[in-house]
């Protein structure tokens, strides 16, 4: 998704301009996208949400077993009317400064190869005396909330794995008289969920854990919309 990132700072950028792009086709080949816990109700209307192999990071699944981007039409619209925070957040990325030791250890930066960008055209990323435009700060914000929710969400999600209710799972699929399956990714095992102490059970109904599970469950549904 993102081909030339560069740190964005007034000094290297200050005579750079912005113009909104509506077009998806630079996400043609992105196969899912981590969301965050206050997109899975929206998220679950369209894509079926499911977990990696490895991590516990939510992923809201864009194609089944082919190599593009499904919800993506041929002009570079989106299919459906949600897009997930990681695709819309392009493009914008923070990346972790290593130099700087405080709390907000992030850089925020750009795809300088981007269509939004050009020396001529658009609104200025940065006023005369170098601070950030009304258009880049409100990007940095962007940023920061998607960050912060995506690092509270792993956290929650995390204790899935621990409990060991996390299965890996494969889908399968009949067109024409041809079966094939999809595999690659967990899911919640609810004959597992349901041995779990009672204890566990309130504590997830009680931070909302528990929601964010069964409408986990239910957009698995969209797999078959999907094929």
């Amino acid at each position: 998704m993102f081909k030339k990132i560069e740190a964005l700072s007034a000094d290297a950028h200050q005579d750079l301009r912005f113009t909104p792009d509506n077009s998806y086709g630079f996400a043609t080949e992105i196969l899912n996208a981590p969301i965050g816990a206050s997109e899975f109700q929206l998220a679950a209307q369209y894509y079926p949400i499911i977990f990696p192999v490895e991590g516990s990071s939510p992923l809201a699944l864009l194609t089944l077993n082919t190599k593009t981007n499904l919800f993506i039409n041929n002009d570079g619209s989106w299919k459906v009317p949600y897009v997930p925070a990681h695709i819309r957040r392009y493009p914008f990325i923070l990346a972790n400064n290593e130099k700087e030791t405080s709390k907000e250890n992030f850089v925020v930066c750009i795809d300088i190869e981007a269509p939004h960008f050009s020396d001529d055209q658009g609104d200025p990323m940065f006023t005369a005396d170098g601070t950030p435009a009304d258009i880049t700060q409100n990007a940095i914000n962007f940023l920061k909330q998607f960050q912060n929710e995506m690092q509270a969400t792993q956290a929650a999600c995390r204790e899935l794995e621990e409990q060991n209710v996390l299965v890996e799972r494969r889908i399968t699929l009949e067109k024409d008289g041809n079966k094939s399956s999809v595999g690659g990714f967990r899911c919640v095992d609810m004959e597992k969920l349901n041995k779990l102490d009672d204890a566990v059970l309130a504590k997830w109904v009680r931070n909302g854990l528990m929601g964010l599970i069964y409408t986990h469950v239910r957009s698995l549904a969209n797999v078959k919309s999907m094929a």
